[in-house]
């Protein structure tokens, strides 16, 4: 973790001496000032360092207050860099339409008092995104329906989905709470953990973990591991679910009359601990004609084994906090939503309903996921 705790840091202070040249461009100060003012964006940029529990002993209870303060920051720079990209990129243009018209664009002709204070107006519009990136990520998810119709379904079955929680020292508790009691009230046939549930030491975190086993489904809640069970210690995090009521799955399954659930190891961090993930035997016990779901945290295309009908996952956030987006999707084949694989399976990603680093997410909200499976219409349709 402290490795990519130093590749981000890297990264901001690349992201943060790009916006110090930008703002600071314009502005009247001496060599001195600049360059202290260089130095408090590098530390900005370096925020991601200076989060970790081990600062948990130096600022006690307001530990919670600094490591949301300089997530804040960090998260706001990020914003901010992204949208003084957009104004540059629209700024850019507009000289190139003047050069080839031979036309004044507004953005090309605006003076020096007018940059500073469109320069003011970005960082502006970006302090209110931050704002509303915090919210984003400290609220209850909100339901996010999922119909998906076969003939193998007999009866509508109502699954939902919570993923990535990344329950932690810090998550407040009253979101646990919300989170639920917003999933009970779809009244469930089934609820699926589907990882990255658990992103801390167990015992640290065991009083709100246990805010879970209010969960209640008709036909049981189960849980599989993701990389973060694995990271935070899979046989403790293993247990602790267990001691709640749920049922584990790990490359093995459950007949739930027309519905065959199975579940497997995280498939990106599995192997690395000695668990591989088994399609095949995950479905050993699943019968023909039983509409055969597999809960996969991580979004993975196994070409050629056409063994289910859909995989639940989550694992990308949907990107979590733009422009990461495009990274995730880079990594992932699949982002968030609804989406069908090359093996002929459906898969729905979801977003998840908590998030990890920073408390917030801005342009991928947060879901509960509620995916109701229907038979087909007596029309076929």
């Amino acid at each position: 973790m402290m490795t990519c705790a130093v590749t981000t840091s890297f990264l901001g202070c690349l992201a943060t001496t790009y916006l110090f040249i930008r703002y600071t461009l314009y502005l009247d100060f001496s060599c001195w000032q600049k360059g202290t003012l260089w130095l408090f964006f590098l530390l900005i940029g370096c925020f991601p360092l200076f989060v970790s529990y081990n600062f948990e002993s130096v600022f006690g209870r307001f530990y919670l207050y600094w490591r949301y303060g300089l997530y804040f920051f960090f998260v706001g720079a990020i914003i901010l860099l992204v949208l003084t990209l957009f104004f540059d990129t629209g700024w850019f243009i507009s000289k190139q339409v003047s050069r080839l018209y031979g036309k004044e664009v507004l953005l090309c002709a605006m003076s020096r008092r007018a940059c500073l204070w469109m320069n003011a107006g970005v960082i502006f519009v970006a302090f209110l995104c931050t704002c509303w990136a915090l919210y984003e990520g400290i609220k209850i998810p909100t339901i996010k329906n999922i119909e998906i119709q076969s003939p193998k379904v007999k009866s509508e079955q109502k699954i939902v989905v919570l993923s990535d929680i990344h329950i932690h020292r810090v998550i407040a508790p009253e979101k646990i709470k919300g989170i639920v009691k917003r999933a009970n009230a779809q009244n469930p046939d089934i609820i699926l953990l589907a990882g990255d549930i658990i992103d801390d030491d167990v015992k640290k975190v065991a009083d709100i973990t246990s805010l879970l086993k209010g969960l209640k489904a008709k036909k049981g809640v189960f849980f599989v591991t993701g990389n973060h069970e694995f990271y935070a210690g899979y046989k403790p995090t293993v247990n602790a679910m267990n001691e709640l009521g749920f049922s584990f799955l790990e490359n093995n399954g459950v007949a739930l009359n027309d519905i065959y659930l199975a579940g497997i190891p995280d498939t990106f961090s599995g192997k690395a601990f000695g668990k591989t993930a088994d399609i095949k035997q995950a479905f050993a016990k699943a019968e023909d004609g039983q509409y055969k779901v597999l809960m996969s945290h991580t979004p993975t295309e196994f070409a050629g084994d056409k063994v289910f009908d859909l995989e639940i996952s989550g694992h990308t956030h949907g990107g979590q906090i733009f422009p990461f987006h495009i990274f995730a999707k880079l990594h992932n084949q699949y982002l968030a939503g609804l989406y069908k694989m090359e093996n002929g399976a459906n898969i729905y990603v979801s977003r998840g309903s908590g998030q990890w680093g920073p408390q917030m997410r801005f342009l991928a909200p947060s879901e509960i996921s509620v995916i109701t499976l229907k038979p087909l219409d007596d029309d076929g349709k």
